[in-house]
């Protein structure tokens, strides 16, 4: 097939709407990018395949990058803070109060390896397979009060207790692990189709959030003559899941080649330990995402990457759906007659996430035949809406501009050493409380990333 001579109109539509993203923000639960060069490109690069990992963004380059091994051990440090100032209600007229109180999550280091494998195979096949994890999608809060009437329009008074939502310590951790096994083929000498089935297992563990029990479907349903017993505190509970991923791979030009993916949502299994908490009973199904990228050998020892991706969060119930459904429950007083619209129930509160553009531009410099630096940025909007404040003090995502940069060190005998660091500046959460609308609340995080991998071909 002959090459494109002009593929610059794909890579100029890439760099416009990365030049329109003057909204920064981060990726969801989603990471920054795949792999030691992946990131440190920011997630750029996915039409430049150079690890066996690569095959997570685009099973397609299985078939392009010979016999290979990999192994990487990624450190992810967010720091997370929410402060809640005064409130004039305190607990009373059908309100809950957190605080106030200024409490730094006390979990900032998680700790996610990575392993990767590729074979070669007969008629321009492949086979590979990779192992990669999700996590730091955590919080833990220690101390805390809360002012709240524990029986809704019971005969309790108001009542003041430990812990942000008045059962003690919180503990939040969601955490995710991925098989994808990926086979690919060269349909022509510049064109591959890659398909990955993708197996999944998220674990969900969460405590000190039984002072919610009036928002709940059960209690709702049974006029507050029953509690939640799967709201909170019922230790860890996992779910499992299969999708599908397809890829496609094209040199249009010796120096220019671009590269599309999508993943379907996976289906996971009900967290029937926390069906009182999650939307539709537990569920907690992992979004789909597609993305795009080109990349342009622009001087010899200078390639230029741009991507673009989108996450679709609002397929999710339990992460679209705004916590203000609350208003339509009945036990939150406040005129609802819904219970379906409590927490557990089929249209239950969530965390309010939007959908998630993300748009990456990296730069690699090939120094000499031994060392490679490169450095990235990353933009997206920003999946938490401002007033979705509360259930998101579990879950806070609104970490900005992702800085990143990296280097690759060839140590001869077909060995690397691959090192990346990704920085995201301070950002912050700053509205009236959703339980309580006078009092102002704020949640604050930044992150930090460093990954280090080792690959060999054979």
């Amino acid at each position: 097939m002959p090459k494109t001579k002009h593929p610059a109109g794909v890579f100029l539509l890439l760099a416009v709407l990365l030049a329109n993203q003057v909204c920064l923000a981060s990726n969801g639960y989603f990471p920054h990018g795949v792999g030691s060069k992946n990131k440190s490109l920011a997630g750029a690069g996915m039409a430049m395949p150079e690890e066996a990992i690569s095959m997570v963004n685009n099973p397609a380059v299985a078939v392009l990058l010979g016999n290979r091994l990999e192994a990487g051990l990624t450190a992810f440090m967010p720091r997370r803070n929410y402060t809640t100032f005064e409130s004039e209600s305190g607990g009373e007229q059908g309100v809950f109060t957190i605080g106030p109180a200024d409490i730094d999550s006390s979990k900032e280091l998680f700790l996610m390896p990575e392993f990767a494998g590729i074979k070669q195979l007969q008629n321009d096949t492949a086979l590979g397979t990779a192992f990669y994890m999700r996590s730091g999608m955590s919080t833990a809060y220690k101390g805390g009060v809360a002012a709240f009437d524990p029986d809704g329009s019971g005969p309790l008074d108001v009542t003041s207790l430990p812990g942000t939502f008045g059962d003690g310590d919180i503990r939040f951790e969601l955490s995710q692990a991925y098989v994808d096994i990926a086979w690919a083929k060269k349909l022509s000498e510049d064109t591959s189709f890659g398909i990955s089935v993708v197996l999944a297992t998220q674990s969900l563990e969460v405590g000190g959030l039984r002072g919610l029990s009036q928002y709940s479907e059960v209690f709702a349903a049974s006029g507050g003559a029953q509690t939640p017993s799967a709201l909170s505190g019922n230790g860890t509970d996992r779910s499992y899941g299969v999708g599908l991923k397809v890829g496609f791979h094209h040199e249009f030009a010796d120096k220019f080649s671009f590269g599309l993916m999508y993943q379907s949502k996976i289906s996971m299994g009900a967290h029937d330990d926390y069906s009182d908490l999650l939307a539709d009973a537990g569920k907690l199904d992992i979004p789909p995402w597609v993305r795009m990228g080109a990349s342009w050998q622009a001087l010899p020892q200078l390639t230029v990457s741009i991507d673009a991706q989108q996450m679709w969060f609002s397929k999710i119930d339990a992460l679209a759906n705004s916590f203000g459904n609350l208003d339509h429950c009945p036990s939150a007083q406040r005129g609802g007659v819904e219970p379906g619209s409590c927490l557990g129930g089929a249209n239950g509160a969530g965390f309010g996430w939007a959908d998630v553009p993300v748009y990456s531009l990296g730069l690699s410099w090939l120094v000499n035949d031994n060392w490679t630096l490169s450095a990235g940025i990353s933009n997206s909007e920003q999946p938490v809406p401002r007033e979705e404040n509360t259930l998101n003090l579990l879950f806070p995502s609104m970490s900005e501009v992702h800085f990143t940069s990296g280097v690759t060190w060839r140590m001869g005998n077909d060995r690397e050493l691959s090192f990346a660091f990704m920085y995201t500046e301070e950002e912050s959460l700053h509205h009236a409380g959703q339980l309580d609308p006078g009092q102002e609340v704020v949640i604050t995080t930044d992150q930090f990333d460093l990954q280090l991998s080792y690959s060999w071909t054979y």
